[in-house]
């Protein structure tokens, strides 16, 4: 025996707005008997084809019920299929194709252009083959050639214009097509056949044109590479956009940067981990024989993970944001960044040189030549906010007591001229200004008779002294003669200003260094693997800019 099903739990209705269909109207309306009801794709199946379902229906917050679906009238072929899998006939646009997801758009724009070249070149034909004694075969097929605005309208035809009107557009520069027929007297009785548009509007359809025709429409069907395309123009669109989003001056040196990259490793893979630093056999361009890269395909090329990197670095977005722009996952924008500043910091940090004495000497402003002439660095430490350790041990070596915060510490020392010529490793906030400069390699650099710039911070006479260095840097107060406390006399007062002078412009570099917002922002403990890599190419960059010091 076969189960009849209950009529109070079996039927169906149709879940678009204003639509009236329902299983139980079968036996009242006839109209409802071909009327067939197609349920929403699966959750976990096909979850991409039932958002375009749900977006189609434009119901807010709707989450179909069981007994929801949608109806054969909302379809174009009465039911989904390969050509039109969507419904897309509704009331907000008056169950009319919608031409959003009209299959082959590609297809239907490229034919065009291409009729439209066949068309030109049709034109061009019948320019070189027209006789003056005859009438054009185009020309007497024509219904209204005389209202004919351009060639392409009428399927190649000319307008025919008497002679008032040559001279009409001999006035206004329109271009007579083609030479040969421009006679003073008509004596055929053929009128004479002018182009109804400018000359110097009139261009051919070339093969890049089209070419440039379909990569548009490609870029229309793919709205993530048309936003990452857009978002890469904008970047890179004049001189002061990148200054702003990556900190690098001009074009040509964001070039030159990316060439040096790109000839240093034609081919790396994204860091993921310990596992990931294995070797693997990767396929490559000149090598087809060797196995496929795992994992998805890229979709963004080197140069636009380069920029990615340097925008992060630059302005501090979010993975999130990245990711939407660039139209890739948060996970992969954080292997990018990782891969990509470890990579820029390989490359670009042995270019942070310390410069000879002659180089100094050569660039060095007229101000330094006048007031000190052996002057080679001028250092100071800068610290960087992170977020407070939950170990006791790492709260106490990271906290500064001079900005009551938990920090990270470099030492930055630059030339004359501005440039930064070494910084530091990064340090706990909690250590002094002499071990950091004694620990991290800088006394290493000194020469015999260089004169090392800094503030009274600094208790190091000691250790330059050892370089047969010198240290120039203010006077410290003295007891006075005549009661309590210190005072400075009226020319360390004057040394003091001196030297405050030309010491500031090593505050002027650590503030184009911070203007990294990856470096002035409070550094979360997770980028902490990353924070000497960041720093270094932070300096780098720094250094393409214009000089700080130029008097």
């Amino acid at each position: 025996m076969t189960s009849v099903k209950n009529p109070c739990t079996a039927w169906y209705f149709c879940a678009a707005p204003g639509c009236t269909s329902d299983d139980r109207k079968r036996g009242k309306y006839g109209y409802m008997q071909d009327v067939q009801f197609h349920a929403f794709p699966s959750k976990k199946k096909a979850p991409a084809e039932r958002r375009k379902w749900l977006e189609l229906l434009r119901r807010d917050n709707f989450d179909p019920p069981r007994k929801a679906r949608v109806c054969s009238l909302h379809f174009v072929d009465r039911k989904p299929t390969n050509a039109h899998p969507f419904p897309e006939l509704f009331e907000y646009n008056n169950f009319k194709e919608s031409k959003k997801i009209r299959p082959n758009t590609a297809i239907i724009k490229r034919k065009q252009a291409f009729e439209c070249a066949e068309k030109q070149n049709q034109y061009q034909e019948n320019v070189h083959t027209y006789n003056e004694n005859e009438v054009s075969p185009m020309m007497v097929d024509c219904d209204d050639v005389t209202h004919c605005a351009n060639p392409l309208d009428l399927n190649g035809c000319w307008p025919v214009v008497n002679e008032v009107e040559v001279k009409e557009m001999e006035t206004n520069n329109l271009n007579p097509v083609p030479e040969s027929i421009a006679v003073d007297h008509n004596y055929t009785g053929v009128s004479v056949v002018y182009s109804c548009t400018d000359s110097s509007t009139q261009t051919d359809l070339t093969m890049a044109e089209i070419g440039a025709l379909e990569q548009r429409v490609k870029c229309l069907d793919d709205p993530e590479k048309l936003l990452r395309d857009l978002f890469v123009e904008k970047i890179t669109k004049d001189d002061s956009s990148i200054q702003q989003y990556t900190g690098i001056p001009s074009k040509k040196i964001l070039n030159g940067a990316f060439d040096i990259l790109d000839r240093s490793s034609p081919d790396f893979k994204y860091w993921s981990g310990q596992s990931s630093s294995s070797k693997k056999a990767y396929q490559t361009e000149t090598d087809l024989h060797q196995p496929k890269k795992t994992g998805p395909k890229r979709k963004l090329n080197r140069y636009q993970e380069f920029l990615l990197t340097l925008v992060k670095l630059r302005l501090a977005l979010t993975t999130f944001l990245l990711g939407d722009l660039f139209g890739i996952s948060t996970s992969r924008v954080s292997q990018i960044f990782t891969t990509w500043i470890n990579y820029m910091a390989l490359v670009f940090t042995p270019l942070l040189k310390w410069p000879s004495q002659d180089v100094i000497k050569r660039f060095r402003p007229r101000s330094f030549a006048v007031n000190f002439p052996n002057v080679t660095g001028i250092i100071d430490c800068t610290e960087f906010f992170i977020n407070k350790p939950r170990n006791p041990t790492a709260q106490s070596q990271t906290f500064s007591s001079y900005k009551q915060h938990n920090t990270f510490k470099a030492l930055v020392c630059i030339s004359p001229s501005g440039a930064i010529t070494f910084i530091s490793k990064l340090w706990g906030g909690n250590v002094s200004d002499r071990y950091i400069t004694k620990e991290s390699g800088f006394l290493n650099l000194i020469r015999p008779g260089d004169e090392i710039m800094a503030d009274r911070g600094f208790l190091i006479r000691d250790l330059l002294l050892k370089k047969r260095a010198k240290l120039i840097i203010p006077p410290f107060t003295k007891r006075c003669a005549w009661g309590k406390g210190k005072h400075l006399s009226a020319s360390d007062i004057l040394k003091t200003r001196n030297i405050a002078r030309f010491r500031i412009h090593v505050e002027r570099a650590i503030g184009r260094l911070k203007n990294f917002r990856m470096l002035s922002n409070t550094l979360p403990l997770n980028v902490k693997p990353l924070a000497n890599q960041m720093i270094s190419v932070s300096a780098f960059l720094c250094n393409l800019q214009k000089p700080l010091v130029r008097k």
